[in-house]
């Protein structure tokens, strides 16, 4: 009998995705304020899948997305902190985890590099590092999931600043005010200065080491404790004047009938994907292709408006090769019906991958519950499933992975 994984092999025929001809006009580089943002080549989709039973990762390469694919992403988002910051015992667990993983079929690692506090776990003369790593984390994770044949994608939180620390130190007009003028730790999308550097640390990663993806994370406007909808700083409120010509602190708070405040959604809305763009436009100068892959929120129309999360735009535009709809959730009925919504929109676009939560804040899922949604992402066509996180994917977990049916 075949495992879990293994059965999941399939060959779907679809057609090459179509692409958008007002895309390069929108792709505006951003000024070169920050160190790393010179990269190259534009980036095409084309997946080649290597079977499950040897657990090799999925590869893009130039051209559109494939007509014949042989397996699917099984992947998982994983923390330094998992490793411990002793560079020979953090060594010494990569080596045992990627055996087993790849054991279990495990072909791609998420691997955070840039925490929601600000602290990065690379070499980074930009951004500062996480002290408590004094050797070069990343680089060394990099070269022992190459030996295991594993695709790693970089793992930024995009916008959270929690530390404010480095370059958010000395720029506090970077970070989102609410209507109250209450700052977050959560700086603002609409600010060019911000897009900048954010897109600085991930072209600088890209010019230091071999990767072939970048992954995004909080790529939105912060939704917690509550909904602040977006920022009411002064440089933001004098942006939208000059757009709309009012400023959006008239505007009725909250109030979905009122054309400004529709209007105040979709402009900050596009500045998100505006950083996509930006972002998208900066690897093209890489010295290899870079592919981007996004953990997103499980429902596009509701990210749309509540976070200024369009990620379906992403997809429509050919920006994103790869999303991951965070389906956290352990009812399987709940899990197939947003699962499904997702896939119908990356569908000949982009890949879609769906979040599965072991333990996270929205749910605490079971081996057999984890085992159940890999069948109906299987089931709904998804390409393939990445599970949160590695610090609750225990040898039961990983048992279930090789379970026989």
């Amino acid at each position: 009998m075949k495992s879990l994984l293994t059965s999941l092999r399939r060959s779907v025929a679809r057609p090459p995705r179509v692409k958008h001809a007002d895309t390069e006009q929108k792709n505006a580089r951003p000024s070169n304020r920050f160190p790393g943002l010179k990269i190259r080549t534009a980036l095409g989709v084309v997946i080649t899948l290597a079977s499950l039973h040897s657990a090799s990762p999925p590869t893009i390469a130039q051209g559109n997305k494939p007509t014949n694919r042989k397996a699917l992403v099984t992947g998982v988002w994983m923390h330094p902190s998992f490793f411990g910051v002793e560079k020979d015992k953090a060594i010494a667990k990569m080596r045992s985890t990627f055996d087993d993983y790849t054991r279990a079929g495990i072909n791609t690692l998420i691997i955070l590099v840039k925490s929601t506090s600000g602290f990065v776990y690379f070499k980074s003369a930009i951004a500062p590092m996480d002290t408590a790593w004094h050797w070069d984390f990343f680089g060394t994770f990099l070269r022992e999931a190459q030996k295991h044949k594993m695709a790693v994608h970089p793992w930024f939180c995009v916008f959270t600043e929690g530390a404010q620390t480095g370059q958010v130190k000395n720029h506090p007009e970077w970070l989102i005010r609410s209507v109250r003028q209450e700052t977050t730790t959560v700086v603002n999308p609409v600010l060019p200065a911000v897009r900048e550097y954010e897109i600085s640390l991930m072209t600088e990663l890209v010019r230091r080491y071999q990767v072939d993806w970048i992954h995004l994370d909080y790529i939105r406007f912060p939704c917690e404790p509550t909904e602040v909808f977006f920022s009411f700083d002064e440089a933001t409120r004098t942006l939208f004047r000059g757009h709309a010509g009012q400023d959006p602190v008239e505007i009725r708070y909250k109030n979905s009938g009122s054309v400004m405040w529709s209007e105040w959604i979709e402009w900050n809305t596009g500045h998100v994907t505006k950083f996509v763009r930006e972002l998208k436009q900066a690897l093209k100068g890489a010295q290899r292709p870079i592919n981007l892959s996004a953990a997103v929120f499980p429902d596009a129309e509701k990210a749309k408006v509540l976070i200024g999360q369009d990620w379906a735009e992403w997809v429509r535009e050919g920006l994103i090769e790869m999303l991951c709809p965070m389906l956290y959730v352990n009812q399987h009925g709940v899990f197939e019906k947003y699962l499904r919504r997702a896939v119908d929109i990356g569908r000949y676009h982009a890949l879609v991958c769906a979040g599965i939560g072991i333990s996270a804040g929205h749910n605490q899922n079971t081996p057999p519950g984890v085992h159940q949604q890999i069948q109906i992402a299987r089931d709904g066509k998804a390409d393939g499933f990445v599970l949160f996180s590695s610090g609750s994917l225990t040898k039961e977990f990983l048992q279930e992975l090789m379970r026989k049916e």
